[in-house]
């Protein structure tokens, strides 16, 4: 009940939930979502429903966001650029959703006003500034400045934009090129091979577009070759010192992991030390061979042991481990349990109004004694299922579970001047024999099922 009240809550309030306004947009200080939303509102209405109401309400947004942007520019300073252009940016998103629809000569004063082409120059003009604005030093600056230029002109062809942006760019490529390749060269005197193969690999990645830089890409094979050799090396190594003295399955894959991941790492120039070959070996004398005599519980063992280290296989001889499984049950029904008893009641059959000597009316009760018979009748059924689950080989291990399900029904039946309060009932209930068995399997599939999730952990350190 409890469940049934909060999810009708929990529906309840997500019905009640209104929709994202443009009001709302506009009081977070999200602008030109608030025009959107606005401008949504007016197209789901459409033209026949729209009212004056609706309208001067729309104007009036349009008008405040307007303002707001002017005056962002008007009170940005000069060179606050990022400001100048989100402002003007912001414009252009406005002026893109207002424009030729059904609705834009509601808002005439804003669309008469700006024009995009126009706004699209003016973004340009601002970005191409604030790049001239930069001095470029270094890669990073350059990268700025020439993202600056980029973006610019894909607004608009602003006086010699275009020829900014390439020569901007070429010299990005150059400077962010040396700048990779100097620091690759003093990693790898540090030793730090890894880092420095990758800033050989980005210094010919940022130079691709020239041609090749220098020797990049040949100082990165060497610096990559070599810190992939030292890692490898030291995975070889640790499955060579396990080896040594591993005697366990689990042992054997722990091996078979390293010379895998050795062989991994090593992989763009070929197979380190064998490591594949061995890989495969300690991988096969990893496995677990695991044997089971078909049965109904075949499907529940494969489910739960189903490790990629763990091969089933058909024949005992061949296994490491054997898992049997076997059960017994038994079903008793007593024979009926019948008893009877004569029994007796005196009951008040009818009350009659007596008068006496003295002339007083009085109520008098009069009884009847009843003779009647009660039959109770018991029947009682068990069913009785015992699991054993035996497992030999490597690891031995034992476990029985007894299940017992019974029920049981008592009936009464009455015969003879039975009292108008009797009547025949039964109490308890009395089920089938196929119905204690099916209760019965289900615990035992339980049980199956958590002696075979714990020995799979087990098997995992075998």
């Amino acid at each position: 009940m409890r469940l049934l009240l909060l999810a009708l809550s929990i529906f309840i309030l997500v019905g009640c939930a209104s929709p994202r306004t443009a009001q709302d947009a506009y009081k977070e200080g999200q602008y030109v979502e608030s025009i959107e939303l606005a401008a949504l509102s007016v197209e789901e209405k459409g033209e026949s429903k729209l009212d004056a109401a609706d309208l001067e309400e729309f104007r009036t947004l349009v008008g405040n966001v307007m303002a707001h942007y002017e005056n962002q520019l008007l009170t940005a300073n000069r060179t606050d650029y990022a400001s100048r252009i989100n402002s003007y940016e912001a414009l252009l998103q406005i002026k893109n959703r207002l424009s030729n629809r059904f609705y834009s000569q509601q808002v005439y004063f804003f669309n008469n006003k700006y024009d995009i082409k126009q706004l699209r120059q003016v973004i340009a003009e601002e970005y191409y500034v604030y790049g001239n604005s930069i001095d470029a030093k270094d890669g990073d600056s350059y990268r700025l400045k020439t993202n600056l230029y980029r973006k610019g002109l894909e607004q608009y062809n602003y006086k010699d934009i275009e020829a900014l942006y390439n020569k901007t760019n070429k010299k990005y490529m150059q400077v962010a090129a040396k700048e990779y390749y100097d620091k690759g060269t003093i990693l790898a005197e540090s030793g730090l091979y890894q880092y420095a193969a990758e800033s050989f690999a980005s210094a010919s990645e940022v130079y691709k577009p020239l041609g090749k830089y220098k020797n990049s890409d040949e100082l990165f094979v060497v610096y990559d070759k070599k810190y992939r050799a030292i890692e490898a090396g030291k995975l070889y190594q640790q499955a060579e010192a396990i080896r040594k003295s591993a005697t366990t399955h689990a042992e054997y894959r722990e091996i078979a992991q390293l010379y895998h991941d050795a062989g991994e790492i090593y992989q763009p120039y070929g197979d380190y030390k064998g490591s594949a070959k061995l890989f495969e070996q300690y991988q096969q004398k990893g496995q677990l061979r695991i044997y089971f005599p078909p049965s109904k519980y075949s499907q529940l063992i494969q489910a739960n042991l189903k490790d990629d280290y763990i091969k089933f296989v058909t024949n005992p001889s061949t296994a490491d481990l054997v898992i049997n499984i076997k059960e017994q049950s038994r079903y008793r029904e007593l024979p009926p349990d019948i008893s009877k008893k004569a029994m007796s009641e005196n009951l008040v059959e009818k009350t009659i109004n007596e008068t006496n000597a003295d002339g007083v009316t009085q109520s008098k009760d009069v009884y009847k004694t009843y003779y009647y018979n009660l039959q109770t009748t018991v029947l009682e059924n068990t069913f009785e299922l015992t699991t054993d689950i035996d497992v030999s080989g490597i690891y031995r291990y034992k476990d029985s579970d007894q299940i017992r399900k019974s029920s049981s029904m008592t009936k009464y039946a009455y015969s003879g001047q039975v009292p108008n309060n009797y009547r025949d009932h039964n109490s308890g209930s009395y089920v089938s024999q196929n119905k204690l068995a099916e209760q019965a399997k289900k615990e035992q599939e339980r049980y199956v099922q958590s002696q075979l999730s714990n020995l799979a952990t087990i098997f995992e350190r075998l």
